[in-house]
């Protein structure tokens, strides 16, 4: 369970990473005019609600397993 965890825990980092990064091209694009793209995965429609939604769709379960593991371990 701990690599289950550990798994959903990255995905869940990444896909944070992915959309913070989105937003942080185009906040630079608006007060410094660059001209910067977001060639990885620019032409996906709906992106940012996709990688808002897979946030909680791999981060909660992975709270519920550690919160499972945590009150059968007696902690």
């Amino acid at each position: 369970m701990t690599h289950l965890t550990k798994v959903l825990d990255t995905l869940t980092g990444i896909c944070v990473v992915l959309l913070f990064s989105k937003y942080f091209v185009a906040y630079a694009n608006m007060v410094f005019d660059w001209n910067l793209r977001w060639y990885l995965l620019e032409n996906i429609p709906h992106l940012p609600i996709i990688l808002f939604i897979l946030m909680f769709i791999f981060g909660v379960p992975s709270e519920m397993i550690k919160d499972r593991q945590r009150k059968n371990n007696g902690v």
